[in-house]
């Protein structure tokens, strides 16, 4: 009973510590503004790998939590929503609004106790900076014959790719030094695998594939260089069945 007080301490602290690094980053000098999300997936998925390392210390089951964050889930937040759990050792999995228009829905995310709501608060972050980006692109592109709903789409897809790619990166960099943490991101991925087969035996896998604006879709891609991961803070203060994207 006391390690299990310790533990939810520990927790409460973790993802005290991410929420104040997200808040952090929303400052207006762009030099300040920095060490937010990607500082707090650095937590997450060290925390995700500490938890898994004691679990198999423990020979115990590691706790996998779920969030769900309801509203629109059209494909470029379904693939940032899967960008973000994949970068924490996590999983996104996602059910349509099948009484309204199929934009709508509920993500859930899925992954090890305690550092699921910190994926959530990165996913929200990110989303936040590429609805801005994304509107002002928008409103100054140049081919005017190009439906404004069409480029900014094509523009998001972009962008997200790109983003992804920096998740990825972030995530290999982080776990590249030890082989014990890639023994426990192991276990952290089959113990996610596992809770989400028991909540949705019938998950079905889903794909998107649309045509895009190549101009649009590369200037999201270069916009995305540009969008806050975070570090530099950290340097200065030291109804349906559900589908998988």
């Amino acid at each position: 009973m006391l390690q299990q007080r310790k533990s939810g301490a520990v927790i409460s602290v973790f993802e005290d510590r991410i929420r104040k690094l997200l808040a952090l980053a929303d400052s207006p000098n762009e030099h300040e503004a920095a060490a937010a999300a990607e500082k707090a997936q650095e937590l997450m998925l060290r925390h995700g790998i500490e938890l898994a390392t004691v679990a198999a210390s423990a020979h115990q089951l590691l706790k996998i939590d779920e969030h769900v964050v309801s509203g629109k889930v059209d494909p470029w937040r379904r693939i940032l929503a899967s960008a973000v759990a994949r970068s924490a050792s996590g999983r996104v999995v996602w059910h349509p609004d099948w009484q309204g228009p199929r934009s709508q829905g509920r993500l859930l995310f899925y992954g090890p106790a305690g550092a699921v709501h910190g994926m959530v608060d990165v996913y929200r972050y990110l989303e936040m900076q590429l609805t801005v980006i994304s509107a002002a692109a928008t409103a100054g592109r140049a081919e005017r014959h190009v439906h404004g709903r069409t480029w900014r789409n094509s523009f998001l897809l972009g962008a997200v790719a790109r983003l992804s790619q920096r998740l990825d990166a972030r995530r290999n960099a982080s776990t590249r030094t030890s082989i014990d943490d890639s023994k426990a991101l192991v276990l952290v991925t089959t113990a996610v695998d596992r809770e989400i087969e028991r909540r949705h035996p019938s998950l079905r896998a889903s794909s998107y594939q649309s045509a895009v604006h190549k101009h649009a879709y590369a200037a999201g891609g270069q916009a995305a260089q540009t969008v806050d991961l975070g570090d530099r803070r950290l340097r200065h203060n030291t109804g349906g069945l559900p589908a998988a994207p």
